[in-house]
């Protein structure tokens, strides 16, 4: 004959009790844990290295003074100019209106934006057209005739 769980001695109850309380109560704490981690912010990769990333441009070399030149880095290109021989610019190269993806004019000296006629100067400031915030700016630095934009 099997016994339920209202037919078995108290001694063997209660040790079924304790032994469901303990399981869901571990069962209750993964649950927690797992919540909380998926609420907390992932680490970034920079974070989890312990210090500033920086974005390797390409040689001096290939930027001319006067030029400027698209770097790609994944969905947020940046914009490198060269205005003398020695100052390098490295402002954000997507627009603050539209997201459109800026080019170096080099005749007018200003960024452009060619969806909206929008226009930066080198620090990144607006100076015509629908944009209403400046562009973020990025320290350059050359090292071993490389560049090197600190993100």
């Amino acid at each position: 004959m099997t016994e339920t769980a209202h037919n078995l001695p108290p001694a063997r109850r209660g040790a079924l009790r304790w032994l469901a309380r303990i399981f869901l109560s571990l069962w209750g704490a993964g649950f927690v844990a797992v919540v909380l981690s998926f609420l907390k912010p992932p680490r970034t990769r920079a974070a989890r290295a312990g210090g500033e990333r920086t974005l390797r441009a390409g040689a001096l070399d290939t930027l001319a003074v006067g030029e400027g030149m698209l770097v790609r880095h994944g969905v947020r290109p940046l914009l490198l100019v060269r205005p003398r021989p020695d100052q390098l610019v490295a402002l954000s190269g997507i627009c603050t209106h539209r997201r459109c993806v800026l080019r170096w004019d080099r005749q007018r000296s200003a960024i452009v934006c060619p969806c909206h006629a929008g226009a930066f100067d080198l620090n990144g400031n607006v100076l015509s057209g629908p944009p209403n915030e400046p562009l973020a700016q990025y320290e350059t630095e050359v090292r071993a005739g490389e560049i090197y934009v600190r993100l």
